[in-house]
């Protein structure tokens, strides 16, 4: 394995409830009701434009209004990214132990590429990091494959000598379609992903070669 590409937000951070109070603050200059972290990680994934869209839909808000909402929230999240944000399992020992052993890194998502760089700096990762593509970069996002392809591209890895870790069906078949083998975190919204056992990763540590220890 020459690189190891990471989803962002439910894979490396934990970065719903900074995405909610973005969305509740949004919520309420239009006067709607504020709602639950629970509820807003399982629209995560697609996009900031797709999450405010499917919201739209559960509260029967008017369509019309999703790109400037999407507008709005964008400009809360970007005022306070990581307030509460946090790093999932072993990543902030792990990365540095995969780059140590020669791993390419990278980071393919779908929030825009500042606000990654923005929120993987705050929590220590941009530095282990050799590309970082966003839902901006380029002109598709996931599951389009061409995104993880990019970032192949800027790794210098071909499709079969990497592996792509996710926590979304949309990572899985972006996955897929870019011919790289995935692996889903045993957390979060992961753990409602069907793959088998062995697709399944418990910590980021188990990524390293057989021959490294894990931290």
């Amino acid at each position: 394995m020459k690189a190891a590409i990471f989803d962002l937000d439910g894979t490396l951070v934990d970065s719903a409830p900074d995405i909610t109070h973005a969305v509740n603050r949004m919520l309420a200059d239009r006067g709607a009701p504020a709602q639950e972290v629970s509820f807003i990680e399982t629209l995560v994934g697609e996009g900031a434009r797709a999450l405010v869209a499917k919201l739209h839909r559960a509260l029967d808000l008017p369509a019309e209004d999703v790109d400037r909402d999407t507008r709005i929230y964008l400009d809360y999240y970007a005022a306070r990214p990581v307030a509460e944000s946090r790093l999932y399992a072993d990543a902030a020992t792990a990365l540095p132990a995969l780059r140590a052993a020669g791993i390419r890194l990278g980071v393919c998502t779908n929030k825009p590429q500042a606000l990654a760089e923005q929120v993987l700096d705050r929590l220590g990762l941009l530095a282990h990091l050799s590309a970082v593509v966003g839902a901006d970069t380029t002109p598709h996002v996931k599951p389009d494959p061409r995104p993880l392809l990019h970032t192949l591209d800027a790794l210098g890895a071909a499709p079969g000598e990497a592996v792509y870790v996710g926590d979304t069906g949309i990572d899985l078949a972006c996955a897929r379609a870019a011919g790289v083998p995935c692996r889903i975190v045993d957390w979060g919204t992961g753990r409602a992903v069907p793959v088998e056992d062995s697709a399944r990763l418990a910590r980021f540590g188990d990524l390293l070669p057989a021959s490294v220890p894990a931290a």
